[in-house]
């Protein structure tokens, strides 16, 4: 907060009420006006310094805190009359209205997967059954025994979030991509080194980032 004195306020308008000459010789009449600019008090020196605007040009007062006529503390309203605030507006930034998120919808896959192929390709391409497929994840984590699990099970639900947009399920295909990022999440928090966590975190970014483009934006909000 600025400093203020008696009714003084930095940035409002001030009217003279009364002649009176300063410390220093300058000499101000009733019914001058300008705009105060500065108010601060030089504990050194004991002085009251105010700074005014005018048309003509900045105007710098001094007045001795322990002066027992003229402008002083305590007896400013006797020569100052204080007007309108003056000060700029503070701009406040324009709420920011996001860019429309719309999910973009593929066409159709020219050839279904075949029936002989792996369980798991083929609850991807499925829009059966809950949002999260814990059984198959289960059943991937028992068959492959590495960290490269977590990126096939990311894969998985990324595949399940293309074949929701196909279908225009939006609500769907968010929670498939919300769970592939998850798992992709999990496969860079497995690395056993820094320097293999920096290389899958990247990874995982990288993932996150392709897939936010095939679905049209980035629906956690993170883009």
């Amino acid at each position: 907060m600025s400093m203020t004195i008696d009714n003084l306020r930095v940035d409002h308008r001030v009217t003279v009420l009364r002649d009176f000459i300063d410390a220093s010789g300058i000499a101000m009449s009733a019914g001058e006006s300008g705009v105060l600019r500065g108010l601060s008090m030089d504990q050194l020196r004991t002085e009251i310094h105010i700074s005014i605007e005018r048309e003509s040009g900045k105007m710098d007062l001094v007045f001795p805190l322990r002066a027992q006529t003229g402008p002083r503390n305590g007896h400013m309203r006797e020569y100052f009359e204080v007007g309108e605030d003056v000060s700029t507006p503070r701009v406040i930034p324009a709420f920011h209205i996001p860019a429309e998120r719309k999910m973009i919808v593929p066409p159709p896959e020219k050839e279904s997967v075949p029936l002989n192929d792996s369980a798991w390709k083929r609850a991807a391409q499925s829009t059966e059954g809950p949002d999260r497929l814990e059984a198959m994840e289960e059943e991937m984590q028992m068959a492959i025994s590495h960290i490269g699990v977590a990126g096939s099970i990311a894969e998985m639900y990324a595949q399940r979030m293309r074949a929701f947009q196909r279908a225009g399920n939006e609500p769907r295909a968010i929670a498939a991509f919300k769970l592939a990022v998850d798992w992709m999440g999990t496969y860079a928090s497995w690395a056993t080194s820094g320097g293999e966590g920096a290389a899958l975190s990247y990874e995982r970014d990288q993932f996150r980032a392709a897939l936010a483009r095939e679905f049209g934006y980035d629906p956690t909000g993170c883009s």
